[in-house]
């Protein structure tokens, strides 16, 4: 099919590098933030900060569960069984 944007090895290759380089820089920014609130006190710094208690369970437990996925990515954890980190998340969406 000639009309319409025409697939390319460039457009490929832009694509799948910006997908990589996205989800490592994505990981390694959930891994830095949940770093920064398990030193910070954890969901007494985010109650302290103004969250509610269930809302500060809430962040702290699905930024751990992200954290997770971010070092089943890199390698250093493995995931045994089958978890929904979607489904997890969702608390967090804001319905987005």
């Amino acid at each position: 099919m000639a009309a319409g944007n025409q697939a390319s090895q460039a457009q490929v290759n832009a694509t799948t590098g910006g997908f990589a380089t996205q989800l490592r820089t994505l990981f390694h920014q959930i891994q830095d933030f949940e770093a920064w609130l398990s030193a910070a006190g954890g969901a007494t710094e985010l109650t302290a900060l103004g969250f509610s208690t269930g809302d500060a369970a809430v962040i702290v437990s699905t930024i751990g569960n992200l954290n997770t996925l971010a070092s089943v990515y890199q390698g250093t954890a493995t995931q045994p069984v089958a978890f929904n980190y979607q489904a997890n998340s969702n608390a967090l969406w804001g319905g987005q």
